[in-house]
């Protein structure tokens, strides 16, 4: 087979050629698959990490939320808000009885 051959495209007629067609095709085939799967897998593998990235931001959100959660809802907290505000709210220093 000479160099001629090949660019003029001549070796395509050959019976070797020929016969072995079906499995170039095959493997063409395959090779193309593997490119798709390569492509997907990559685009797959960037959402994944995209995702993650926006859970680690989400769970610093909710630790913060949680912690300014904890310190508004403390009684020192709620009566210095009560006390800033002039709510005029007495704290009852006589604990519940129960009615009978």
């Amino acid at each position: 087979m000479k160099i001629k051959d090949i660019i003029s495209g001549r070796f395509l007629a050959e019976d070797r050629v020929t016969r072995r067609s079906p499995a170039i095709v095959y493997i063409v085939f395959l090779m193309l698959l593997y490119i798709f799967n390569i492509f997907d897998t990559q685009k797959r593998y960037r959402r994944i990490l995209a995702v993650e990235r926006e859970i680690a931001r989400l769970k610093v959100s909710a630790t913060t939320t949680e912690t300014k959660r904890v310190s508004v809802t403390r009684e020192a907290s709620i009566r210095k808000m009560v006390k800033e505000r002039g709510i005029g709210l007495i704290e009852n220093d006589t604990p519940p009885q129960q009615i009978r």
